[in-house]
C-alpha cells in the first residue's frame, strides 16, 4: 500500500496536466461565426468550406486526439498498480468509448446520402430530392435504435450534444459544415443494421422512393471511427452526488 501511495502522484499529475491541455485545445478550436446560408465567406466554389479552414480544423483535431491518447495511456499505466485500479480503469475506458472520446474499430455498415442528380423541374417537388438534416437525424436514430455502438457522420463522431442543421447547400454537424454526399458510418452487427435501415417503410426505403441513388447502404467488415475532438466542458450540467444519509445506507448494506 505504501508503494501504491507513492506511485500514483506523478502519473495522476501528468494525466491531469495533459487533460487540461486537451480541454484548452478543444475550447480554442475555430468555430464558425455568423455562418449564414450560401455565405461566400465559408464556402468555396464547390459549395464546401475553404481548404484553409478545413486544414486548420484537421490539424487541431489531430492534436486533440493525440493528447487524449496520451491521457488514456497514463490512465492505463496508473490502473496497472492494483487490481482495484485496473477494474476502475477498465470501467473508465468503457465509458470513454460510449462517450465517443476514443477511436474505435469494428464491423458495421456505411450509408451514403446524396442529393439526386436528376431532380424534377417542378420547384415544389425539388426539395424532396435533396438530403436534409432530418434525413441524417432519422438514419442516426435508426442506427442507434438497432444496436449501433458507435456512429460517425462525415468523420464527426456522434455524441450526446451532436446536432444537425441545414445551412444553405451544406448540413452543419455540430459546427462542421458537410456537403453532399454525406457518409454515415456505424459499428454494430452489419446484418441487423442493414436490415433495420432498408426494410420497407423505414428511412432508407423512403428516401429511395424518390431516387434509389440518394441512399446507398453497404456492409463493411472493419470500420475505424474517429474520436470526438470537440470540447467536453459543461457549464450547467453537474453530476448528482449522494448525500450523507445515502452514503451511510450503502456502507451499512455492504457491511451486512
Amino acid at each position: 500500500m505504501q508503494q501504491l501511495k507513492g506511485n500514483w502522484v506523478v502519473p495522476t499529475s501528468l494525466m491531469t496536466l495533459i487533460l487540461g491541455f486537451t480541454l484548452v485545445a478543444a475550447w480554442k478550436m475555430p468555430k464558425p461565426q455568423g455562418f449564414a446560408p450560401y455565405s461566400s465567406r465559408l464556402l468555396d466554389s464547390s459549395g464546401g468550406p475553404p481548404l484553409d479552414v478545413m486544414q486548420t480544423l484537421f490539424e487541431r483535431e489531430q492534436e486533440i486526439q493525440n493528447l487524449r491518447q496520451q491521457v488514456t495511456e497514463l490512465q492505463t499505466a496508473l490502473g496497472e498498480q492494483s487490481s482495484q485500479a485496473q477494474l476502475l480503469n477498465q470501467q473508465l475506458q468503457d465509458l470513454k468509448v460510449l462517450a465517443g472520446l476514443v477511436e474505435v474499430e469494428g464491423p458495421g455498415i456505411e450509408v451514403v446520402l446524396q442529393d439526386s442528380k436528376n431532380p424534377p423541374n417542378d420547384p415544389i417537388l425539388q426539395p424532396e430530392y435533396v438530403i436534409h438534416e432530418v434525413d441524417i437525424l432519422r438514419v442516426v436514430n435508426e442506427l442507434f435504435m438497432s444496436g449501433a455502438e458507435a456512429v460517425a457522420v462525415g468523420k464527426q463522431r456522434v455524441v450526446a450534444t451532436t446536432y444537425y442543421r441545414c445551412e444553405g447547400p451544406v448540413v452543419n454537424v455540430k459546427g462542421v459544415p458537410i456537403s453532399s454526399p454525406v457518409v454515415i458510418q456505424a459499428i454494430g452487427d452489419p446484418d441487423t443494421l442493414y436490415g433495420a435501415l432498408t426494410m420497407p417503410g423505414r428511412v432508407v426505403y423512403q428516401i429511395r422512393e424518390n431516387d434509389p441513388q440518394m441512399a446507398v447502404v453497404r456492409k463493411v467488415e472493419r470500420l475505424v471511427l474517429p474520436a470526438y475532438t470537440g470540447t467536453t466542458k459543461l457549464q450547467y450540467a453537474k453530476p448528482v452526488l449522494p448525500d450523507k444519509d445515502e452514503k451511510e445506507e450503502k456502507r451499512e448494506g455492504r457491511s451486512r
